[in-house]
């Protein structure tokens, strides 16, 4: 038996997750004389399959099925098997709100004062586009999420441009605010912030799922350049979106 803590660790997961699996009954551990969890041998084994079918996108309900009933899993596998070789153009999606970021990462912003949030100029906006053009082509300029987001681009004016630039960075303010406040990431006031901007990319790029929006969390984390723009606000601030971001997921699938 091992405790929440040590199966996380082993199983390369969050403790997080784990209690919103026991939550929602689809991993449910034993409790010793304390009320801690216990976690056999075959919960173990229960976590491999329930890890296994996330990596493949399947929905928490749909997981909760294969466990419960007698589909068919091999013909369930092979459905999904389909829907993955369209999943590296499903992240390509992610082109608009990655120009965007780039635009912001060496445009000028001074970190400091008065222009700690204060959103970009419509040059400095054009200056970034420019200079990142030809990467953001090159990794997303066949998706359609990408065709999208150049669409919407088009037909917005300068002005369009710059309030968007302000509303990206007012967004993050109230984020930067609870963090460096403390409040943990399943907080309801942390996950309204997130719902914020998982609806201001939804509304004003592309069609923006749950996979996509976790992908661009662990895209804030993995890429230096975006940590070094959610940083440049408060160190570690890449690392709170972004646990913040897949707990909100975790939570909507």
């Amino acid at each position: 038996m091992v405790t929440i803590q040590q199966l996380a660790t082993l199983a390369g997961t969050t403790t997080r997750t784990l209690r919103h699996y026991d939550a929602i009954g689809l991993l449910v551990p034993s409790r010793d004389a304390n009320g801690y969890r216990r976690y056999s041998k075959q919960d173990m084994e229960r976590l491999q399959l329930i890890l296994f079918y996330r990596s493949l996108d399947f929905p928490l309900e749909t997981i909760h099925t294969l466990f419960e009933t007698d589909t068919d899993r091999a013909h369930i596998l092979k459905t999904q098997v389909n829907a993955l070789r369209e999943k590296a153009a499903y992240f390509a999606a992610l082109a608009e709100t990655a120009e965007a970021t780039l635009a912001s990462l060496e445009g000028g912003v001074q970190m400091e004062d008065e222009s700690l949030f204060k959103g970009l100029s419509f040059d400095e906006l054009k200056a970034h586009e420019t200079k990142h053009e030809a990467e953001v082509t090159s990794r997303w300029g066949d998706s359609d999420a990408y065709a999208t987001s150049q669409k919407r681009a088009h037909g917005r004016t300068k002005e369009d441009w710059e309030a968007l630039s302000q509303q990206q960075v007012d967004l993050v303010k109230p984020l930067v605010d609870l963090f460096t406040a403390g409040v943990p990431v399943e907080d309801p006031r942390v996950q309204v912030v997130v719902e914020a901007n998982h609806a201001f990319i939804h509304d004003h790029f592309y069609d923006c799922s749950l996979d996509m929006f976790s992908g661009l969390g662990q895209m804030y984390v993995a890429d230096s350049r975006f940590t070094a723009f959610y940083d440049k606000y408060a160190p570690g601030l890449a690392v709170y979106y972004n646990d913040a971001i897949q707990h909100y997921c975790i939570t909507k699938s």
